[in-house]
């Protein structure tokens, strides 16, 4: 029996391919959460820009596309980039991908709305500067500390190696390159930049990435983040290759990008995807769509080390109970479906824990003595399992948010997460712990339905 994939109340498109976040932003009243978006086959041949609008990063609606490759300068790809309000309009930039006969070219560029709704393209705003190939892109615009604006974006030198450069511009719209603020003597590019304050320290997130530049091909990529002791620039520009803490130690995620929302929390957004290859199409096979986005997240700081827990709206949400019943193996859940969460607090010291997702589509142990983590999926391609590891002194607490073929879990309130797609099997949802003892307050709840609703236009089907 095929069990389908779509999610219920994570954002993604109803056709097609989803990857980056881009452009998110509170405007006028409601959070916009941009994303690539292939809204003609479930492949990376073709990228436009769709979006979704919630009151309160709980509810979505999807709105269909805001940009379309529809100009010569951007005809191959309007690839990723970022939003910020300026004087009242919402300013989206992004790279315009032009790639022909083999040649790229990347242009930074702006497009403009004043209602959230219609966008207007403004064309290229930045070149790529001498000292980089075309691999120039991903463009992050903040408010500069020293007044006017930064553009951050993630780059590879004419040497085959990475970097974050830096464009400055006073209104935003005009804009003058600012020289690399971060080297890579390791990584042949650098990708998706995001730099901001957070609890009084300045953040910088990127992506490093090995590339085979003969062959013009990514071979492997992840997401960290770094806690600096000044605002970066390119008098000194920061060692890329060290210093830095993976964002997520789960399967799929990649991408972060991050906005302040109106009461000064740094919300967080992945793209909830590493698939490669034969898994990737394995899994969109029988759908018309495939990826999707983690959760909001708040992102915050404990010391130097950056944490990640859901949003408080989410944590807020109603939900119905489901009792447990003790078995031979520990207390299993049988929800009704596959949409809730799982919380258990104040975690007795020293003490294993197991957690089974619908009889082993992912699964969970912490090792007491080891001090390790250690989650596994069952693989959709063959008969084997994925797993990934990381070391955790103590268990604390944790959450576990799940959708019908998602979790993201956190563990000690944000210290470590771990995010996994899985193909759904099992007919009947279930949740199987194994090591919390009866004094252990922990719940599960089903998730509210209808969270997130499609509503596209329909001349996007064409």
């Amino acid at each position: 029996m095929y069990i389908p994939k779509k999610q219920s109340w994570h954002i993604e498109p109803p056709w097609g391919l989803l990857n980056d976040p881009n452009g998110l932003i509170w405007y006028k009243g409601n959070y916009y959460a941009f994303f690539q978006w292939n809204r003609l086959a479930k492949d990376h041949s073709s990228k436009a820009w769709g979006f979704a609008t919630s009151p309160d990063l709980v509810h979505w609606q999807f709105r269909g596309s805001a940009l379309l490759p529809d100009q010569p300068y951007d005809a191959q790809g309007v690839y990723s980039g970022s939003a910020l309000e300026i004087g009242g309009q919402l300013n989206l930039y992004y790279t315009g991908n032009v790639k022909q006969e083999g040649r790229r070219i990347s242009r930074q560029c702006l497009a403009v709305s004043e209602d959230g709704r219609h966008f207007r393209k403004l064309g290229p705003v930045l070149t790529t500067p001498a000292g980089y190939t075309e691999h120039f892109r991903d463009p992050k615009v903040v408010p500069d500390p020293q007044g006017g604006y930064a553009m951050v974006l993630g780059a590879q030198r004419q040497n085959g190696l990475g970097a974050v450069e830096l464009a400055i511009s006073q209104d935003g719209v005009h804009w003058v390159p600012g020289g690399a603020i971060g080297l890579s003597e390791e990584y042949q590019m650098i990708e998706c930049p995001d730099l901001f304050a957070l609890d009084g320290a300045p953040v910088l997130l990127y992506c490093p990435q090995h590339r085979d530049n003969d062959a013009d091909a990514s071979l492997d990529s992840f997401s960290v983040g770094r806690v600096l002791d000044q605002w970066p620039d390119a008098a000194n520009p920061l060692d890329l290759d060290t210093g830095w803490q993976r964002l997520d130690a789960g399967f799929d995620f990649y991408a972060p990008q991050t906005f302040r929302v109106p009461d000064g929390r740094r919300i967080l957004f992945g793209w909830m995807s590493r698939l490669e290859g034969e898994e990737e199409t394995a899994f969109g096979a029988e759908e018309p769509r495939i990826h999707c986005l983690t959760m909001p997240r708040e992102l915050f700081r404990r010391g130097q080390h950056l944490c990640q827990r859901p949003v408080r709206e989410q944590r807020e949400l109603p939900g119905t109970p489901v009792a447990g019943e003790t078995t031979g193996n520990g207390r299993l859940y049988r929800p009704a479906r596959r949409a809730f969460r799982f919380t258990a607090d104040n975690l007795a010291p020293n003490r294993d824990l197991e957690l089974t997702l619908h009889g082993g589509e992912w699964s969970f142990r912490y090792d007491a003595a080891a001090r390790t983590v250690t989650v596994q999926r069952r693989r959709w391609t063959d008969s084997g399992t994925d797993t990934r590891q990381a070391e955790l002194p103590a268990l604390t607490s944790l959450e576990l948010w799940c959708d019908q073929s998602s979790a993201e879990l956190f563990l000690n309130d944000g210290e470590l997460v771990f995010s996994a797609r899985f193909c759904p099997t099992a007919p009947q949802p279930s949740l199987l712990e194994a090591g919390l003892t009866p004094e252990t307050p922990a719940q599960l709840t089903l998730l509210p339905e209808d969270l997130y609703r499609f509503i596209p236009k329909e001349e996007e089907k064409s």
